[in-house]
């Protein structure tokens, strides 16, 4: 990351924090803030994904409060932040904080493994939380104000694993994971959608955080034959690392490599360069088949941070999360909690950058995902999977 975007991020924070001690635990009228708390990983090895989290938050938060009436009555939204960094009790901890900070309710955190380790906490806090993470078990935790604002490891691994058996006619797949939540969880899924085919993984690679060196993992799989490798990657900055030994080992020659949405994050595969050629990945959104409203996202972001936003993992999700939340205020006349989390769960076909947001029972509000390739350096849309509410 570049010194300017650490500054960036820091400094964001920092003003994040500074502004948690103007506004006391008041009753608000019109014209007054509505206090929306947002908890990336600032720092630490997953701060790539934070600084886009970060961003999305930012640009939702001016979108909303450019518009007549803001968020509603006038009242804009103001952005309370704090840093999960890539530790699970240091995110509980900035989370407690959080909420001692008058807000109304939480978007973030994008990683499974920090959002089972706070959902003991958000549990009793009873406030919307917006996620991103895809593990499946994130929405059967018994949380009723819990919301996922992107596809489900269960969709991603049936679109993946169905493409890699009926379209590119894989006979021997193996599975490549990290092993936290997400990672273990879409592994989970990948050996569950074979079993709809009579198939079973011939071999599981798991990787701890922080690994650097996967050859290992990626020679055991080529040692057992793998045609494909269905690769369950939870930081982006991994992905090229793992793209640049698969291409060295010369496995990209004869076994397909099918990742799931980070291992196609916009920087990850920029990173990469020509290790990723030809590599598919699952994505919530691909570039280049847009509505109305996610061309719009697209073109204003690029005009501000002068590049393309990472939609599915990054800026994307964040900014329908917000816009979500700001949509379902306007419309119930209040930012009361209990009554947003009554009203998001009666969310029907609400438009957002990812698509249809439509709530099910466990809390999931978007539910297609799709495949691409990777062709000099951009995801190419293959095919797109939808499951029904």
């Amino acid at each position: 990351m570049s010194e300017t975007r650490k500054r960036f991020l820091v400094q964001s924070a920092v003003a994040g924090a500074a502004s948690t001690f103007a506004f006391p635990n008041i009753a608000l009228g019109k014209g007054e803030p509505i206090r929306i708390g947002t908890i990336p990983p600032i720092t630490g090895s997953n701060a790539l994904n934070g600084q886009e989290e970060l961003e999305g938050a930012h640009y939702a938060v001016e979108e909303i409060n450019s518009r007549p009436g803001k968020c509603f009555d006038d009242r804009p939204v103001e952005l309370v932040v704090e840093d999960a960094t890539n530790d699970n009790q240091a995110a509980v901890g900035a989370l407690n904080k959080l909420l001692g900070e008058n807000v109304v309710a939480v978007v973030q955190p994008v990683l499974s493994t920090q959002i089972q380790a706070m959902a003991p906490v958000m549990k009793g806090a009873a406030l919307p939380w917006m996620t991103g993470g895809t593990a499946v078990k994130n929405t059967q935790l018994g949380l009723t104000n819990l919301f996922r604002c992107r596809a489900s490891d269960g969709i991603t691994a049936h679109g993946l694993v169905d493409f890699a058996v009926k379209d590119k006619k894989l006979k021997k797949i193996g599975i490549l994971h990290s092993t936290e939540a997400f990672g273990s969880g879409g592994a989970d899924q990948v050996e569950a959608s074979l079993k709809n085919y009579n198939m079973k993984a011939i071999g599981r690679e798991g990787f701890p955080k922080d690994t650097k060196d996967f050859t290992p993992e990626l020679l055991r799989l080529k040692t057992a034959g793998a045609d494909g490798i269905v690769a369950y990657v939870q930081n982006p900055s991994d992905t090229a690392v793992i793209l640049d030994q698969f291409k060295s080992l010369g496995m990209n020659a004869n076994i397909a490599l099918l990742g799931s949405p980070a291992v196609g994050n916009t920087t990850a595969l920029a990173t990469a360069g020509a290790a990723a050629e030809g590599i598919f990945v699952a994505q919530d959104f691909i570039i280049g088949f847009n509505s109305n409203i996610a061309t719009k996202f697209i073109t204003t972001f690029y005009r501000e941070y002068h590049r393309q936003p990472d939609v599915g993992t990054g800026q994307g999700w964040t900014r329908d999360a917000f816009l979500l939340l700001a949509d379902t205020y306007r419309k119930i006349g209040t930012a009361d909690p209990a009554k947003a989390v009554e009203a998001l769960h009666k969310t029907k076909h609400w438009e957002g950058v990812l698509g249809d947001f439509t709530c099910d029972a466990e809390g999931n509000l978007v539910h297609n995902m799709s495949v691409g390739v990777v062709k000099n350096g951009k995801v190419v849309l293959v095919k797109t999977v939808t499951v029904s509410v």
